[in-house]
């Protein structure tokens, strides 16, 4: 028969409830038992290679549970082919099975009329032969009922779950009602189902769906503010978890980080502090099965993994208070250590993959370099937290600070700044007060020349460099690097510079006008559009729809002007001078030509100057060639190529880009670029820049790279002060945006 199981996407909540066989049809269910407990217990990719290794088979029962752990692991277009196989192969209650994963996969991908088809086939082919298959089903069209139909089509799942005979499959229909009663807001009918799925549980001795029980209780008491009854709840989880035979990492995490939540707010801070560390630890251990996104959107970095992480935070950074000498430096190197963590997370969670952060971050050196100070902001709900380190030590300073009010200061700052408008200057000297004020003595006094920020949530809107000490901006002192963390950025120079480039421009876009989507279009050509630049920058936001339509020519003639970069012919020409290479331009610049270049293996820096934007995702982010769009995969597809691989890229600038405005998320889209086309560093900018600014920048930046011999950052800041020097082009508008991101030298 078959049981539902909350699957490890449910970390902190149940979501779509997926069935898994305990003894299916057609195979051996002795042979696909170790599998399902894999999958079960979180270990969904184990799982998945267990399956694979049975696939030679044909049999529906291999697809089928192949293709359940797939779309656990939220790889849907590998799930899907093995999941119709299986139903297609099947007939009656087998066939409603594979039905209802299949509706579960169209709800995941946001297909709610194809799901509840598939869920009603599946009650249709149960009928009365598998009451507790028919009960699946309806528990998820329940889910995606609306919400003011949820509390009665629960209430009468519960009834009717009361005539399925066996304890455990009842118990497990139980929790699965209570947790989504809970979420509809029907506390009392969640009560009445997971106290019962708890009893139930006892009475059959299965200690993990007790287990499992005692969390969604703990998660409704702690939701009520009844935080000691949830405590205790939690506790007997643990213990009760402790009894599990085989894996049961994926229950240890959310009982162990709700008892961290729950003693520290209850000032117990050592009790705390452990229970974060074993939290952390079970995180690390199942890290590669946690799906970037959960089923209902909602992202596992936000939901799950960045709380506890801050939790554990803001505790070792209050232990520090009291702390000296050498215990100190080590709290606080803790502390930076778990802040690595989330940066590392957080990058997975906006690219959607884990592979190529892990592959950075095994390369990536630690350590401050000489002439170096590294900035560390953290910032918590109740303040804002700046690790400092150089060469002579780490220290830290705390300034009292609403998260909301910092978003609000930051936010108002860098809409000035986007827009060119006056009155920035007292925001960025508060800014450089609570930033960079509490070190500056030691900076001046240690030599430092190139300060290293690894920012923090919305900080990383800031252009650091416009920060202002009442005399000057900060660029006029020191050069800036911007890095998505530490641990996944190699600091080291390549051996003897080379400069070799490809770079490419678009001036007049072309063919690509018919593969824009429709939304694009619509910011473009509407009559609201600003000015050219602002409008095709503003309009890159882009990009859930990919669909092409044919444009007519008056609408071609005006994209094709408001898309125009007039500016970018002069860029190619000068930066050509300068060097040594190929450059490409307009009708030469196509994503073929592109593929043939990299294939040479023969450049150390790649140049690309034309529109591209960076949105809260690796999927809503893109540049355009002459010929097409270019996606951040493609982009990694083109510079994954053998040449490539022989010749590997130093330095990629991304000249006419931009991120989105007011989404702290969009510039990790720099570093994103970076880790995908495995390139050391990576300059863009921050807003759209005018057309003679990026050129007489870009200009400059090389110039001193490839004159003075000077490291990326210096030239760069060079670059930056030369602009600042001509009256009509001093505000930071003008040369803030251009960041460095990666390694510096």
């Amino acid at each position: 028969m078959r049981i539902i199981r909350p699957s490890i996407a449910g970390l902190f909540l149940l979501a779509l409830l997926l069935p898994v066989s305990a003894a299916p049809a057609g195979a051996d269910s002795q042979t696909l038992a170790p599998g399902v407990v894999l999958r079960n217990a979180g270990s969904v990719q184990q799982s998945i290679d267990y399956f694979r290794a049975l696939s030679s088979s044909s049999d529906a029962a291999v697809s089928g549970e192949l293709g359940a752990s797939l779309l656990q692991a939220k790889r849907f277009d590998e799930a899907e082919p093995q999941l119709r196989q299986a139903y297609e192969q099947s007939v009656g209650s087998e066939r409603a099975r594979y039905a209802i994963d299949l509706g579960n996969l169209a709800a995941a991908r946001r297909q709610p009329a194809q799901a509840l088809r598939f869920y009603a086939e599946a009650r249709l082919l149960a009928g009365a032969d598998d009451s507790t298959l028919a009960l699946i089903a309806r528990i998820n069209q329940a889910r995606l009922a609306q919400r003011r139909l949820q509390p009665d089509l629960l209430a009468a799942l519960a009834r009717d779950s009361a005539s399925v005979k066996l304890p455990q499959a009842r118990a497990r229909l139980r929790l699965s009602i209570g947790a989504l009663a809970a979420t509809v807001g029907s506390l009392q009918l969640a009560y009445d189902n997971l106290n019962e799925a708890r009893l139930l549980a006892a009475q059959v001795g299965d200690a993990r769906l007790e287990a499992e029980a005692l969390d969604a209780l703990a998660q409704l008491y702690e939701a009520q503010g009844r935080a000691r009854e949830a405590l205790q709840l939690s506790r007997r989880g643990i213990a009760r978890t402790e009894a599990v035979d085989g894996q049961r990492v994926d229950l240890l995490l959310r009982l162990e980080a709700r008892q961290g939540r729950l003693l520290a707010a209850q000032g117990a801070n050592e009790e705390a502090r452990a229970a974060y560390l074993r939290a952390i630890e079970h995180v690390e251990s199942i890290r590669p099965d946690i799906p970037i996104e959960y089923e209902n959107g909602r992202s596992s970095f936000r939901d799950t993994l960045e709380p506890i992480y801050l939790g554990l935070i803001d505790l070792l950074l209050k232990k520090a208070d009291t702390a000296a000498g050498r215990e100190r430096d080590a709290l606080l190197r803790h502390a930076r250590d778990t802040a690595e963590l989330i940066k590392q997370s957080e990058l997975q969670d906006y690219l959607g993959e884990r592979c190529s952060v892990d592959a950075i971050r095994s390369t990536a050196q630690v350590g401050v370099l000489p002439g170096t100070a590294i900035f560390y902001p953290i910032v918590l709900k109740d303040r804002i937290e700046l690790i400092f380190e150089s060469v002579a030590g780490i220290r830290r300073h705390s300034t009292a600070m609403e998260a909301q009010a910092l978003r609000e200061l930051v936010q108002s700052y860098t809409k000035k700044l986007r827009k060119n408008e006056p009155g920035y200057r007292e925001a960025a000297l508060r800014l450089y007060d609570i930033l960079l004020r509490p070190f500056e003595t030691e900076i001046a006094a240690q030599g430092v020349t190139t300060l290293l920020v690894v920012p923090d949530g919305v900080l990383r809107l800031l252009p650091w460099t416009a920060l202002h000490d009442g005399q000057q901006f900060l660029v006029q002192k020191y050069a800036v690097v911007i890095n998505s963390g530490l641990s996944m950025t190699s600091k080291t120079a390549a051996p003897g510079q080379t400069f070799s480039a490809l770079v490419a421009g678009m001036a007049e876009p072309g063919p690509v006008l018919d593969k824009l989507p429709d939304s694009l279009l619509n910011q473009v050509l509407g009559p609201s559009a600003a000015s050219a630049a602002s409008a095709a920058s503003a309009a890159l936001s882009l990009a859930q729809n990919r669909g092409v339509r044919q444009l007519s020519t008056r609408d071609s003639t005006n994209l094709k002007e408001q898309l125009a970069l007039p500016g970018v012919k002069l860029e190619v020409e000068a930066l050509a001078k300068i060097l040594p290479g190929t450059s490409l331009l307009d009708a030469t610049f196509t994503t073929g030509r592109l593929r043939q270049e990299f294939e040479k293996g023969d450049y150390h820096i790649a140049h690309l100057a034309t529109h591209g934007y960076f949105g809260s995702t690796a999927d809503a982010s893109y540049i355009m060639a002459y010929d097409n769009l270019v996606s951040m995969n493609g982009l990694q597809k083109l510079l994954q190529l053998e040449g490539i691989k022989k010749t590997p890229i130093d330095l990629l600038t991304l000249s006419a880009c931009q991120t989105a405005e007011g989404d702290d998320r969009s510039p990790l889209g720099l570093a994103g670029a970076a880790i995908r086309a495995k390139a050391k560093s990576v300059l863009g900018t921050l807003w759209p820049v005018s057309d003679d600014v990026a050129q007489q920048v870009m200009q400059s930046f090389y110039s001193s790279l490839v004159r003075d011999q000077v490291s990326k950052a210096e030239a760069l800041r060079r670059a930056q002060v030369a602009v600042i020097s001509i009256p009509e082009r001093d505000h930071p508008f003008f040369w803030a945006p251009f960041i460095i991101v990666g390694s510096w030298r």
